[in-house]
Parts: structure tokens; C-alpha cells; sequence
């Protein structure tokens, strides 16, 4: 039986009925108020910091461009620095020819999108984690649950569909106090 949220579930207690529960969440929406509501009594929110907050070192940036060329040297000139960055995309075989783009011209890049391997994910993820690959060109799969230290650029290549998916995207920067920077 799967609830709303697609988490497996089952009509049997699997935790002794007077036991305490806890459930942590990096965000809250109306999924996670679901589980709430229907797994948990006399929940009690603890927020360490509100959701609209923002965040101090992040810094965020709109380039405006005159076409598909410029857009593409603009691109190509945020992914060869130095630092580790992730370049967001909207579809899989976008992410998967930037990647390929990037790295024969000489700017070392990995794909992480839906249509990989779950063993080619963990591998490309771990030479962007590494630092073999600088850059990470992903669809929206990576914009939860993946961290990486040092990412100093998230790149909106094509700005996502839904305010929730920018914060997701560009919270891959500026965590645990270090600065980031945001470019759409």
C-alpha cells in the first residue's frame, strides 16, 4: 500500500504502540503534513529556521541574453571555473549533451538525470563529489537529497518550472555557513 506521498506503508504497527516517533524533514509541504497527520499524535514542529528565509550567503543573479548563442557562451564561461558547480537543465538529454560539451572542450563534466543507471548515478555523482569531474549537469533529480561539499555555483540553464524547485536547485550552495552564488 503506497500513501500520498509514494512512501510504502502497511496496516500492521511496526513500532510498539507507546513509543515515541520522530520525523525530520529539510522541508515541510503538504506531503510531509499528510505523514503527520496520519502516523503521528500530539506532533510537536521544531523549525530551525523559517521557510522563506533567506539565506545570508547565498547570492543570487539574472543574466539576461540576446539569443541561443550567447546563452550558450555564458553557459560554457560560468562552468570553467574553478570551483565545483551544478548546472541545472530542464531535460535529460539536455543535461546528457552538456556534459559531453563541456568535457571535449576540455571542462570536465558529469550528467545525473533520470535516464541513467542507478551505478552510473553513484559513479558520476562520486566524480563530481571527488573532484574529477568540476561540474555536475543535472536535471531536477539532483536538486533534493544530493550534498556536496564546496559547491560555490548553481546555474538555472533553464529556470525551473515552480518556486519550490529554484529553492531546491539553489540550496545546493551556500550550506553550512559557506557563501554560494545563484545564477539563472
Amino acid at each position: 500500500d503506497r500513501d500520498v506521498t509514494g512512501v510504502q506503508t502497511c496496516a500492521l504497527p511496526i513500532s510498539p504502540s507507546g513509543g515515541q516517533r520522530l520525523l525530520f524533514s529539510a522541508t515541510l509541504d503538504n506531503g510531509v503534513d499528510k505523514l503527520v497527520n496520519r502516523f503521528l499524535r500530539d506532533a510537536v514542529l521544531h523549525s530551525v529556521d523559517g521557510s522563506n528565509s533567506p539565506v545570508p550567503e547565498m547570492t543570487h543573479h539574472v543574466f539576461h541574453v540576446s539569443g541561443v548563442q550567447a546563452k550558450k557562451e555564458l553557459v560554457h564561461r560560468l562552468a570553467s571555473g574553478t570551483g565545483r558547480r551544478i548546472l541545472f537543465t530542464r531535460t535529460k538529454h539536455q543535461a546528457r549533451k552538456l556534459a559531453k560539451q563541456l568535457t571535449e572542450s576540455g571542462i570536465p563534466a558529469v550528467d545525473l538525470h533520470g535516464n541513467l543507471s542507478q551505478s552510473a548515478r553513484d559513479r558520476n555523482l562520486a566524480a563530481f563529489s571527488a573532484g574529477e569531474a568540476r561540474v555536475l549537469v543535472a536535471t531536477d533529480i539532483a536538486a533534493r537529497g544530493v550534498h556536496v561539499d564546496g559547491i560555490e555555483l548553481v546555474v538555472h540553464i533553464d529556470p525551473p518550472p515552480e518556486h519550490k524547485a529554484y529553492l531546491h536547485r539553489s540550496g545546493r550552495t551556500a550550506r553550512a555557513g559557506n557563501a554560494g552564488d545563484v545564477v539563472t
